[in-house]
């Protein structure tokens, strides 16, 4: 956004001009260039900053410049308008350069625009101040809003204020007043401003006031009635009525009221072509008894009706026109430092003139020097080129037929594959075409929420942007010599600081160290897991049971690392059967023993919740076995098949027998488990 550069300049820019404020910069870049890594991160804000500035004045050095050189420029311009328009001089000068500066902010149009204004009604009306503001801002808003001509609409109103002998103080709302009869009977602004000129003596005479007189012109207008006519013969009539011993107001009530009352038109129009002249008496007449002279009720209306030219601007001011007057703000902030750069370089001008015209007999020198060798150099190339073209001429001739052959070789594939391509290619645009089409369909009324919500909350922000812009151009001077001080004080501090970071790193490296003994301790107390409520097993993945010979649970026996980890977890129970029953099976034994012993090197139950752990290598003559479990496995039958043919010896047989063995294993232990899951449900 162009408002948005133009802020981001002020603060570049504010680090290029403002001496005090680079000097700061430089300060802190010494100051904080010997600070450790650590301390360096703690300060990384404040610090960044800091460099923020500088980077931004370097970059912006270029740009920033020409910038400001040519907005000092457009408002040089400007001030010569109103120097030469008003001649007026130093402290009035500045004024009027002050009024042009509000009005500029004010209006969407080009800084001309308002320092026309400036100049000419204050050439023509003498109004200086708030007055003179109003009546510019309200030249430039109707001709944008109507299309009129800006000097024309300055001498139209003008004049007709004068005729009129309106004060300053009444000047801006008879400008709305002229806008609202111009809105509503369609007579163009400075038409009306001109015969509000033109007549305005007759219609005072005539006894009409501003209000009414304008109001009458609006009116013929509207009635499609030859305004000029119309308003020419009443200028007649009053020499009419003098000549009758009539004033004015006094003619134009007695013959209005006759011809009002007259019992037909013609002896109206006789009547009227009497004192209002033969050319113009039949529309007169007309006019007057239907109603069209009689202004009363269009002059209260319009004096009620509260629209004004500022009021119309704004309620039909767009995005842009909005954008722009906030551009036009922001160059008022930033006039002092352009001036400051196109005034600089004016200064420079003369000087640089001077070195320039004393250095011109050393270029002068240069060049005759310099004359002979150019034409050395010439005469040499030109040698050069004159042996070189044959050379060319003939690597041409060999080289251009192996490109023309290899063109008219590469060219039929080239055309062949892009007119293979080319229905692929169409294909593919026909499918994403609509997507796309229907998919910005979709998108747009967001779009359109998104902008409408920007353009109201940049609406809602315009009022308070030209303040916060003078508080910004306040304050950047004061916060320069502020930050000065401060890094002056600092300076001291920083070393002790220094000093402090290089103690904070040494404490750092010792609590490192702690903290590895206390992770090699914790490791070592990993195993003491009777004393600490059932140990770390819980936290090494067996909650669900299973076997491990990987770290101590629970303090194992070394030499005998296998355990069996059982969860009692319902969830996982047909699981946990199995490890129970294999556990079993490598202790030899089918029932489950307690053994009531600290340490679990020989297995046992932990306090730990949902896991129980066996030893698979403790022989079961190493516990003391305290109960028993005895399952009754009546009712089974186990009938294997064992096929002899021919003769077989008994050792064939038994052999066959052992065979079987794991399959009545099986029978066994799957009668012990559905006894077990009967008294474990």
């Amino acid at each position: 956004m162009a408002g948005g550069k133009t802020l981001e300049q002020v603060i570049a820019i504010a680090g290029k001009l403002e001496p005090s404020l680079q000097q700061s910069i430089g300060k802190a870049d010494k100051l904080t260039s010997g600070m450790g890594s650590k301390l360096k991160k703690t300060a990384a804000i404040t610090a960044g900053a800091f460099a923020a500035v500088g980077t931004a004045a370097a970059a912006a050095a270029v740009a920033g410049g020409k910038y400001l050189l040519d907005l000092g420029t457009k408002f040089d311009e400007s001030a010569d308008t109103i120097r030469i328009g008003t001649g007026a001089t130093g402290d009035a000068l500045a004024a009027l350069q002050a009024d042009c500066d509000a009005v500029y902010k004010a209006i969407p149009g080009e800084l001309e625009g308002a320092s026309t204004a400036i100049a000419d009604f204050n050439t023509r009306l003498g109004l200086t101040g708030e007055p003179l503001q109003k009546l510019s801002i309200q030249a430039n808003q109707v001709c944008d809003m109507l299309g009129e001509d800006l000097p024309t609409v300055i001498e139209s109103s003008s004049q007709a204020f004068q005729q009129w002998g309106l004060s300053e103080d009444e000047m801006s709302g008879k400008m709305d007043y002229l806008f609202k009869v111009s809105q509503s009977t369609g007579i163009g602004f400075n038409d009306l401003a001109t015969k509000m000129q033109k007549y305005g003596a007759q219609l005072q005479e005539l006894g009409f006031d501003f209000d009414h007189a304008s109001a009458l012109m609006g009116q013929l207008e509207k009635a499609g009635v030859n305004t000029d006519e119309v308003l020419g013969a009443l200028k007649k009539s009053v020499t009419t009525m003098a000549q009758d011993g009539l004033s004015a107001s006094e003619g134009i009530a007695k013959y209005t009221e006759e011809i009002k009352n007259a019992a037909t038109a013609e002896e109206a129009a006789t009547i009227a072509a009497e004192v209002f002249g033969s050319r113009a008496g039949s529309t007169l007449a007309s006019a007057i008894r239907d109603g069209t002279l009689s202004v009363e009720d269009l002059t209260a209306e319009l004096q009620a009706n509260g629209e004004t030219i500022s009021g119309a601007a704004e309620d039909t001011y767009d995005f842009a026109e909005r954008l722009e007057m906030f551009k036009h703000t922001a160059e008022v902030a930033l006039k002092p430092l352009a001036n400051t750069v196109f005034d600089s370089l004016n200064a420079l001008m003369p000087i640089a003139a001077q070195a320039i015209e004393a250095f011109l007999p050393v270029i002068e020198n240069v060049a005759s020097s310099a004359a002979p060798v150019i034409e050395q150099i010439v005469s040499v190339v030109s040698q050069g080129l004159e042996q070189m073209t044959p050379m060319i001429v003939e690597f041409g001739a060999q080289v251009g037929p192996m490109l023309s052959e290899l063109v008219s070789s590469l060219l039929p594939p080239l055309m062949d594959l892009i007119m293979q391509l080319l229905p692929i290619i169409m294909q593919i645009i026909s499918a994403v075409l609509p997507v796309v089409t229907t998919l910005l369909s979709a998108l747009m009324p967001i779009i359109s929420s998104v902008v409408s919500v920007i353009g109201s909350l940049l609406s809602a922000l315009m009022p308070i942007l030209d303040p916060l812009l003078q508080i910004v151009q306040m304050l950047l001077p004061p916060i320069a010599g502020l930050i000065t001080g401060i890094m002056a004080v600092l300076q001291p501090v920083i070393g002790v600081i220094e000093g402090i970071a290089g103690a904070i790193g040494t404490l750092v490296g010792w609590i490192s160290q702690v903290i590895d003994l206390a992770g090699q301790a914790a490791s070592a107390l990993g195993g003491i897991g009777d004393f600490i409520g059932g140990g770390i097993g819980g936290l090494l993945g067996f909650a669900t049971g299973g076997f491990t010979n990987g770290l101590a649970i629970v303090g194992e026996d070394p030499r005998y690392p296998t355990e069996a980890v059982i969860s009692f977890n319902p969830a996982y129970r047909a699981q946990n059967l199995k490890y129970w029953r294999m556990a079993g099976a490598m202790l030899g034994a089918a029932g489950g023993s307690t053994v009531p012993v600290y340490g679990y090197a020989a297995g046992g139950f932990t306090g730990e919740v949902g896991t129980s752990l066996f030893s698979s290598d403790y022989g079961l003559s190493g516990g003391a076995v305290v109960d028993s479990t005895t399952y009754d496995l009546s009712g089974l039958t186990f009938s294997p098949q064992v096929n002899i043919r021919g003769n077989a010896d008994a050792e064939s047989v038994l052999s066959a027998v052992r065979e079987l063995e794991p399959e009545f294993v099986d029978l066994i232990l799957d009668a012990i488990s559905k006894r077990e899951e009967g008294a474990y449900a």
